[in-house]
């Protein structure tokens, strides 16, 4: 068994890292697990874990997948926060138009049905993860840090390949290692 997930890989653009030092400053009483650069992905579809014998037809499907998936473009452009105003959960970047970040994720699920895997009933909310918040100081302050910080600008991100990415949860946070990759 392995801890799969289906990602783009991402390089922050210069205007988000700059946000996402201000974030850490601004946010420095807050326990926030801050995503290590280079770490930083955009999640297709989270697998879980998966037998090896699913491997090859997944491999299968993604190869089919990228062959018949132009390259495309998203505008990265807010900021956001999984988790209620209460009890804040994860705090990310996003897009505000994906839709065909969207098709390729229904696409994907098709195939992934056909493979045994469950489908996937939460909102479909294309995200780069920047934090794992654990505790929130001050949540009035919180929320105001956010809606000050909200992004002004946005940048193109280039969606030209798929990776299918082993995750191995350690106590300094987590591993990946990419097991293929999938030009589109």
């Amino acid at each position: 068994m392995k801890r799969l997930f289906i990602a783009v890989d991402i390089e922050l653009p210069k205007p988000f890292q700059a946000l996402t030092q201000q974030l850490h400053h601004e946010l420095r009483n807050d326990e926030i697990v801050w995503v290590k650069s280079g770490l930083q992905h955009l999640t297709l579809r989270f697998l879980g874990e998966t037998p090896d014998a699913k491997i090859e037809p997944i491999a299968n499907a993604l190869s089919i997948i990228a062959n018949e998936t132009h390259p495309f473009e998203l505008q990265l452009d807010k900021m956001g926060v999984f988790g209620s105003k209460y009890a804040p959960t994860t705090l990310w970047y996003g897009f505000s138009e994906f839709s065909l970040f969207t098709n390729l994720f229904k696409k994907l699920e098709k195939e992934l049905f056909q493979i045994g895997f469950q489908e996937n009933y939460g909102n479909f909310v294309p995200h780069i993860t920047v934090g794992r918040i654990k505790k929130v100081d001050n949540k009035k302050r919180f929320w105001e840090t956010i809606e000050k910080l909200q992004p002004q600008f946005s940048q193109t991100i280039p969606v030209s390949q798929l990776k299918l990415i082993q995750s191995k949860l350690n106590s300094d946070g987590p591993e990946y290692r990419t097991i293929m990759n999938y030009e589109l």
